[in-house]
């Protein structure tokens, strides 16, 4: 039986300084206004490729480069990917590098910064390349149905890099190694066995090179998933707080969050994919383009996407925020008591810089996690 945590120590646990808290507010606020900003560009530049003549352009330049219709979309497609990259990458540097060193969370060199750049866009790349090539085909030879098909891609292939992500990719970028501590080990793995979760062994996942925030989380599917501590959360956490933080991520495990997860995500992008295909169909009429896979229809293509995944987004993350609250639920369960968890998560909000208690609107529409606030009220 847990020991309730008592009001005098909530207090303690939870009492962020005012220039914390003020410096929480004001990293959150940038994060907001960037993404907005970015949101508001990427429209402006689909609009302007879209309507200045450029897309049908670049279409008429890959036809005449091969006669393949399926090359033709490569092209296009990298051509595309290419200048959406040149033209974004300083709002990405400012982003991910200027914004992160203004508030002490980085401790990224500008040579690493580009180098992971352009990691991501080299392994990105193929993916997008794979998942395009699919979308074309469908809309060329399935019109009416493509919108269930390519959903059956999109999950198909959510699968395949669930499984591949923590062996291949997620290496790529980080170096993950064993747990190292052979006592904090055992004991993590005597919990995974209390709380009837079958797992070989905890990782370590080093995000020290390139920032001071902490995190852990649950990758993959299967027998390729991989249950990750940062090792700025190993060296700066109690045994007890790592405990109930890897409590957390084997609730994920044991609540299946991870499969109903995908399904319920499945689910909005089917109902994603449809509101695509019925503004699509009208729009490239009205657009004057020669079909539904007429490559130069692309960027109108992704900006009803992205409208209808924008429409569809608090849906999502209000079903993940519920998972977390069970799986925190589940963690408070399988420790000795609330205080730990607490004193944890606390601990990572006010590292991380999170805000705690963010405006209504922008939890329901940006939040996947409850607002630490939130965790601290129900946790206690």
């Amino acid at each position: 039986m847990r020991r309730p945590i008592q009001r005098n120590e909530h207090r303690l646990l939870f009492d962020y300084m005012d220039e914390s808290l003020k410096r929480a507010k004001q990293y959150s606020n940038f994060k907001i206004r960037l993404t907005v900003i970015q949101l508001v560009l990427t429209v402006v530049f689909l609009v302007i490729v879209l309507f200045s003549g450029t897309s049908a352009l670049l279409r008429n330049v890959v036809v005449t480069w091969s006669r393949n219709f399926y090359l033709q979309v490569a092209l296009y497609l990298a051509i595309f990917s290419g200048i959406y990259y040149v033209l974004f990458a300083p709002l990405d540097f400012y982003d991910g590098f200027v914004l992160e060193h203004r508030f002490g969370l980085s401790t990224q060199t500008v040579f690493g910064w580009l180098k992971k750049s352009l990691k991501k866009a080299i392994v990105s790349l193929p993916i997008l390349l794979a998942v395009t090539e699919a979308l074309y085909f469908l809309l060329r030879n399935f019109p009416n149905s493509w919108w269930l098909l390519i959903t059956a891609v999109w999950l198909l292939m959510t699968i395949v890099l669930g499984k591949i992500a923590p062996v291949l990719i997620i290496p790529l970028f980080y170096t993950c190694r064993p747990l190292p501590d052979s006592e904090l080990r055992n004991k993590l793995l005597e919990l995974g066995k209390k709380c009837s979760v079958r797992i070989k062994n905890v990782f370590e996942i080093q995000f020290s090179k390139e920032t001071k925030k902490a995190n852990a989380a649950v990758a993959g599917f299967g027998r390729g998933r991989r249950i990750l501590l940062g090792d700025t959360l190993l060296e700066n956490y109690s045994q007890d707080q790592i405990e109930a933080v890897f409590a957390h991520e084997l609730g994920h495990v044991r609540l299946l969050h991870t499969w109903r997860m995908l399904g319920f995500g499945a689910t909005t992008s089917l109902a994603c994919f449809y509101i695509t295909y019925l503004l699509f169909a009208r729009s490239v009429n009205l657009l004057g383009f020669d079909s539904i896979h007429d490559i130069a229809a692309f960027p109108l293509l992704v900006m009803i996407f992205v409208a209808a995944g924008l429409l569809l987004l608090p849906i999502q993350n209000g079903y993940s925020r519920y998972l977390e609250k069970q799986a925190d639920r589940f963690a408070l369960d399988h420790i000795a008591d609330n205080k730990s968890f607490v004193s944890a998560i606390t601990k990572l909000s006010s590292q991380n810089l999170s805000d705690p208690s963010p405006h209504r609107l922008v939890e329901l529409l940006l939040y996947d996690h409850p607002p630490i606030a939130k965790r601290v009220a129900y946790c206690t």
